[in-house]
């Protein structure tokens, strides 16, 4: 027989009193234990798993950021990866849709008090910095981009500082003329980031020896959602000749870290997909079942019966 309490509490919206009634079942303290016993192993599997990364052979590669690190042999080894003049190149496209958002921003019409003190501002830094681009050590045939950039967005401030309005036609334009400048500016930043990138990660690979090498594993850690193909994503998954993929659906030796922003919580992440993956082998002979929701194939089909297209 269940037996029953009853209680007064409190709604924490409304202040007012409310009755509740608590049913005790008499297998709920079993099956509670049950789970916790299951999470209690799975734990300490994770436990053990994580003390096993980066040592003789097991080999992790973790990206933070501008920095690579290399844990091998109990060692750490760390490098930063972006160049100064990725930051510099960065910074012009930065500029110049710093100030389309502030034309943006401004919407359509006469220009506010506080957006043309802005562009003003913004006016002042594009010009000095127009004045020492040539100084600027940036590959030749991407010098006329950096001045292009920076020349049309000097050009659209004139025009709204003079004119004292924001113009939508005269913003449309000065974005689609910038689309292309900025994407060139994007190809710049990735190779100058994979050059310096991959001579370190070949030294270390060099360094671990064939047989280590084969089971390395790479998490690349980030303070935002996953962005498919990105730069640093791509080039370990096709070092490691692995699907490009979004998400966990296809991780295999490289993984994507979201919101993740030091090296135990890394470790810890890579231990659980090391597990699942080992288990979803054993139990379902598809090694990314259990990167996948486990209820995804029910919510599916029921779905289908529940909201037909």
């Amino acid at each position: 027989m269940r037996k029953t309490d009853i209680h007064e509490d409190f709604n924490p919206y409304t202040k007012k009193k409310f009755e509740a009634i608590h049913t005790y079942d008499p297998y709920e303290s079993e099956i509670k234990e049950l789970n916790q016993a299951f999470h209690h192993s799975y734990n300490h599997l994770i436990h053990d798993t994580h003390e096993t990364l980066g040592k003789q052979d097991t080999p992790v590669i973790i990206m933070f950021g501008d920095r690579v690190m290399l844990f091998h042999d109990d060692k750490k080894e760390e490098a930063e990866v972006i160049p100064d003049l990725y930051h510099r190149v960065k910074a012009i496209s930065h500029v110049s849709f710093g100030v389309y958002i502030t034309l943006a921003n401004n919407g359509y019409g006469e220009v506010k008090d506080e957006n043309r003190e802005d562009l003003g501002h913004k006016k002042t830094l594009i010009e000095k910095a127009l004045a020492i681009l040539d100084d600027e050590p940036i590959p030749a045939n991407y010098m006329g981009v950096q001045r292009k950039t920076l020349q049309n967005a000097l050009a659209i401030i004139d025009d709204v500082l003079s004119s004292g309005r924001v113009e939508e036609a005269r913003v449309r334009a000065f974005g689609k003329e910038n689309v292309p400048l900025y994407l060139e500016n994007a190809a710049l930043g990735s190779i100058l980031e994979l050059d310096v990138l991959h001579a370190r990660v070949m030294k270390w690979k060099d360094q671990i020896g064939p047989s280590n090498w084969k089971e390395i594993y790479v998490v690349i850690c980030a303070g935002h959602q996953g962005r498919y193909r990105e730069a640093t994503q791509q080039y370990f998954q096709r070092l490691l000749h692995e699907r490009e993929s979004l998400g966990a659906d296809r991780e295999d030796r490289v993984i994507y870290a979201e919101h993740i922003h030091d090296v135990d919580a890394a470790l810890d992440l890579l231990a659980r997909h090391i597990i699942d993956q080992r288990a979803s082998i054993e139990l379902f002979n598809d090694p990314h079942r259990l990167q996948q929701d486990l209820m995804s194939d029910g919510a599916a089909a029921y779905l289908n019966k529940l909201l037909p297209e």
